[in-house]
């Protein structure tokens, strides 16, 4: 049995190396860029005024107040103003080129115009380079604006729309195919016999993958026969990703690692120190990826989180793809059998000056009604038997931590 911390070393060391595809900017969103993005102009492209006001001459302004000839507009859309000459001012709006020559905008607070426009008087002096985005400040030219393995949010959209990137390379998502194994499973619109139970960790895995933004193929259940688990097996060996729940302990019936065998697949681990989750399987042929997750709700839940996510994310360009921790304050006395690194459920919230950690009571692996309280998980070092009131302990944020509500 590995450490958690040796099986996310073994992972890493063992993903192939992420495809590119080139798709258009705006389905890039939630991707990361496989190449850097360069300015293919300087922006502003020209010196852009800041406030709505007069383009003068600092030096102009000097004995404030004082009154100047408007000697035109410049609006933005409306072409590129003619040069300013000194002792005159441009009525000029936000956005709008500022007139060459002109060095400072006086803002139209600081003026007062006559009814006629032709002339404004200017009630404050300013100073060069007041109220103007001089060309080239936000980016010149053959600089990046957006480097390799930057992940594009809303506002990277608009810099491929500024510099006129229809198209860009992104590393490629992975597919993903999720298969459940048993004979006590039956789909949610079938009635259980007496002795089985409705699939539920396939939905959830599914539900997972969905909130990373990942669509997956659902290959039903596995019955538990080595023709039919192999069937599946073949089926999702298809995809760059299979995820199997269930079948993975050392029950008589637990078939997935032979099936592994017959298709040379490489089992990389098979069971780590983690609290729900022992039973933990990673294979690889090639550059597809195997993961047997244990049959317990919660137990498939944890381990997809701590040890499939992270896969999902470096596989797509992500530096830092695990769930957001921090450290928090635990709000009760806390036990827990040593030996195993613990994952267990809590409400977080923030009080004060930090996050405060309300530990849930839950049953057992399977509780996953119970889990569904939590919005995080604290973890529970592997040494200890006992945390008290008051201490610090390392929490997990769950995916949906921010729009979860109590």
């Amino acid at each position: 049995m590995i450490s958690v911390e040796e099986a996310l070393r073994i992972l890493r060391a063992h993903l192939p190396a992420p495809g590119v595809e080139t798709v258009d900017f705006r389905s890039s969103l939630g991707r990361v860029l496989a190449e850097d993005l360069l300015a293919n102009s300087d922006i502003p492209p020209f010196d852009r005024c800041a406030m709505d006001g007069y383009a003068v001459r600092a030096d102009d302004t000097r004995p404030a107040p004082v009154e100047l000839p408007v000697a035109g507009e410049s609006r933005a859309g409306g072409g590129m103003p003619g040069s300013l000459a000194p002792g005159r001012a441009v009525s000029i709006m936000t956005g709008a080129p500022v007139p060459p020559g002109a060095d400072a905008v006086v803002v139209v607070e600081q003026c007062r115009t006559a009814a006629d426009k032709s002339r404004v008087a200017i009630l404050e002096p300013v100073s060069c380079g007041d109220n103007i985005a001089p060309r080239g400040c936000e980016a010149r030219a053959g600089e990046p604006v957006l480097r390799k393995g930057h992940r594009v949010g809303p506002a990277e959209i608009a810099v491929m729309a500024t510099f006129g990137y229809a198209r860009v390379d992104v590393y490629r998502k992975p597919t993903v195919a999720i298969l459940a194994t048993g004979d006590e499973l039956v789909e949610v619109d079938r009635q259980p016999r007496p002795d089985q139970i409705r699939n539920s960790n396939a939905y959830c895995l599914a539900a997972q993958l969905e909130l990373l933004g990942f669509p997956s193929d659902y290959l039903g259940i596995a019955r538990d026969t080595r023709e039919d688990l192999h069937r599946k097996v073949a089926a999702g060996l298809e995809r760059d990703i299979l995820i199997i729940t269930g079948g993975v302990s050392m029950g008589e019936y637990d078939l997935v690692r032979d099936v592994f065998r017959d298709f040379d697949l490489e089992i990389l681990f098979n069971k780590v120190s983690i609290r729900p989750g022992k039973p933990t399987v990673f294979a690889r042929k090639g550059d597809r990826l195997v993961f047997g997750l244990p049959g317990n709700p919660i137990s498939a839940l944890i381990t997809f989180e701590c040890f499939v996510r992270p896969v999902l994310g470096r596989l797509c360009g992500m530096m830092s793809p695990e769930l957001p921790r921090m450290k928090g304050e635990l709000l009760r006395d806390v036990r827990q059998a040593p030996g195993r690194t613990a994952f267990l459920p809590a409400w977080v919230s923030w009080r004060e000056d930090g996050w405060v950690v309300d530990p849930l009571p839950w049953k057992s692996s399977a509780d996953i009604i119970g889990f569904t309280g939590a919005n995080a998980a604290y973890i529970f070092p592997k040494h200890l038997d006992r945390m008290g009131r008051g201490e610090k302990v390392e929490i997990m944020f769950l995916p949906d931590f921010f729009v979860r509500q109590r």
